[in-house]
């Protein structure tokens, strides 16, 4: 079983946009991991935001998005989680990526991988597919 890899928006976003410095990356780490990549609500919300801010179609951006991740559960536990993350220096969208991906490991059995450009994810112990390499 592939373990899960929770995709971070900075991922979306370099394989939406028309240009991006991470499109190339982004485009093999997605023909490597398609089957396995997955996306928690908060995200979503982010990408949201970012959709409206930049004037990109919001619609559109959603049903790319759901084409290339699996959208995954909530419990209250999560945010209590992030919680925890944000005391300790992670920003609210950060540490509930974190928190979800716990989550996922706790659920699953399996050990989760966070693709992102960002280093946070490794100051709190994950493992990190990085966008940059």
């Amino acid at each position: 079983m592939h373990s899960k890899k929770y995709a971070d928006s900075d991922f979306f976003l370099a394989l939406l946009k028309d240009s991006d410095w991470l499109k190339e990356k982004a485009k093999k780490i997605y023909e490597e991991n398609k089957k396995s990549i997955y996306v928690s609500p908060f995200t979503v919300v982010e990408l949201m935001v970012v959709c409206i801010r930049e004037e990109i179609p919001l619609k559109e951006t959603l049903l790319q998005i759901s084409r290339i991740a699996e959208l995954t559960f909530i419990k209250w536990d999560l945010f209590f989680k992030a919680a925890e993350y944000v005391e300790n220096g992670a920003t609210v969208f950060d540490a509930l990526l974190m928190a979800f991906a716990k989550e996922s490991e706790v659920a699953f059995s399996e050990e989760s991988e966070i693709i992102s450009s960002d280093k946070i994810y490794e100051k709190f112990g994950f493992k990190v597919i990085d966008l940059k390499k």
